[in-house]
């Protein structure tokens, strides 16, 4: 692990054999509490039946999760969005009124994950924009 002096560290591992790994992430707030990070724990896994590169962290996995985050993300505002609107729907029928303030809250009770996954999404991409991308080498 190393403290870059500027708030963030960077941490290295390598593993021995294909495996799945839970990396749990602590740090001591103001009251002196061991508290996990937000978002930890983090899930990796790792294979040696792929290419070297694969498991790189701006190899093509990353890749893939971020498009298959970003469709995720962009299904359920689509779903939410169209599901809380009352523009057409007969707001007078009380199953009506339920569906949409279902949808209210789906977003209203999603809201700290989904801005959890943009903040990674977001670190992610950065992280590819200093580091060079793969096809750019």
């Amino acid at each position: 692990m190393h403290d870059k002096d500027n708030g963030s560290y960077e941490v290295k591992y390598q593993v021995d054999e294909e495996c799945e790994v839970k990396i749990e992430i602590f740090f001591q707030d103001d009251k002196g509490k061991m508290v996990p990070l937000r978002g930890s724990p983090y899930r990796a896994s790792f294979s040696g039946k792929s290419a070297a590169g694969v498991n790189n962290i701006v190899g093509p996995a990353m890749e893939k999760h971020i498009k298959s985050s970003l469709e995720e993300l962009h299904t359920f505002i689509v779903e939410a969005t169209k599901g809380a609107q009352t523009k057409d729907k007969n707001i007078l029928d009380v199953k009506t009124l339920i569906s949409v303030k279902d949808y209210v809250d789906s977003v209203y009770n999603k809201n700290d994950e989904i801005i959890l996954k943009l903040d990674c999404l977001e670190e992610t991409l950065r992280m590819f924009s200093e580091r060079g991308h793969p096809k750019d080498a």
